[in-house]
């Protein structure tokens, strides 16, 4: 009895050590990813100042939108596929199993609707709803400005009229208005770092909520493909827009620190449950991070219009090389690995 007593101690100590261990390299592979995406986004996001000095693009191209140009466009449609793959068959599945989990340990009301569905579509009407307050705030903003600069423009007409001999005529001579306004480049910036951060936040909460260190790895080369992607966009529109230096420095290290910044909050909440058993916080936050994902998706990234069978191909290239690594990385064991406190 007493040599039973003795392995099964052994057993509980090798198994608490083996736990130990997993949650350590857990942790490292989390922290890896914090460093990795901070400073390879920051990277990114000045690739165009560097390029700009060879190729004079703020000095001979004519637009200022850097998703007109054609490669951007296919990088940006590759990261969209990469996300869809990412939230269909990465994420989703494995919110259901940690919701499936709670609600049969009895730590969440079975609900007779999906729940998982539900956390998801709140996380795009969320997002939704946050980016929309915004631009209305923006526009609110310009409307004003172009109407002060219209009743500046309206106080400079001058009206003169000459009568000749043969015709009346009239002559409406408009003065050179003093000093154009010009176009708001910093507010402009602004929404645009506001509006990409919130989503890069949660993404960053989604790599940081992962359980495993495989899919850890898994979540922060999905969101690199589409974050690096976005951050020589980004770096490129501000650089076209011509906004000052000292304001794009801002705006990009803000862009490039919101994903570790969310990766610590999903460490916090995911620390807060002990091994194998599921969390309420860590099973909501995730819910509202794939709809986040989702949101980025169609809202953002796949254009209305038709944009040819390269932005297509790109689309499905990303789909598929993420499909590839979901099967190798082989998570679908059949049965959850959630036990109830």
């Amino acid at each position: 009895m007493s040599n039973y007593s003795r392995s099964a101690d052994i057993y509980h100590l090798a198994r608490a050590a083996t736990d130990v261990a997993e949650k350590h390299d857990l942790l490292v592979a989390k922290i890896v990813a914090i460093v990795v995406l901070l400073v390879v986004t920051l990277i990114f996001c000045f690739i165009p100042y560097a390029l700009d000095r060879c190729f004079k693009w703020t000095k001979n191209q004519a637009t200022t939108n850097a998703r007109e140009f054609v490669v951007v466009l296919c990088l940006l449609n590759f990261g969209g596929g990469v996300l869809i793959a990412t939230t269909f068959i990465h994420m989703l599945p494995e919110v259901i199993e940690v919701v499936d989990a709670l609600q049969q340990c009895d730590m969440l009301v079975a609900t007779p609707f999906g729940l998982p569905q539900m956390l998801m579509c709140t996380g795009l009407y969320l997002m939704y709803f946050i980016e929309e307050t915004m631009h209305f705030f923006v526009r609110r903003r310009q409307e004003k400005k172009r109407l002060l600069e219209m009743q500046n423009n309206t106080a400079c007409i001058t009206n003169e009229v000459t009568i000749t001999t043969t015709t009346e005529v009239v002559e409406v001579a408009i003065a050179p208005p003093s000093s154009p306004v010009e176009e708001p480049n910093w507010l402009r910036g602004l929404g645009i770092i506001v509006a990409l951060s919130l989503h890069e936040l949660f993404g960053g909460m989604a790599i940081g909520l992962e359980p495993t260190t495989d899919t850890v790895y898994f979540m922060m080369g999905a969101i690199a493909a589409h974050k690096l992607v976005l951050a020589f966009c980004i770096g490129l529109e501000i650089m076209m827009a011509r906004t000052r230096l000292l304001l794009a420095i801002i705006y990009l290290l803000v862009f490039s620190i919101v994903t570790p910044i969310g990766i610590g909050i999903g460490i916090a909440v995911s620390e807060t449950a002990s091994a194998n058993q599921p969390s309420i916080p860590s099973g909501i936050l995730q819910g509202i991070a794939c709809g986040t994902l989702l949101y980025v998706v169609f809202f953002e990234i796949v254009t209305k219009d038709h944009a040819g069978w390269r932005v297509y191909l790109s689309s499905l290239v990303g789909f598929l090389l993420m499909f590839g690594l979901q099967i190798l990385i082989d998570e679908a064991s059949g049965k959850s690995s959630y036990e109830c406190p």
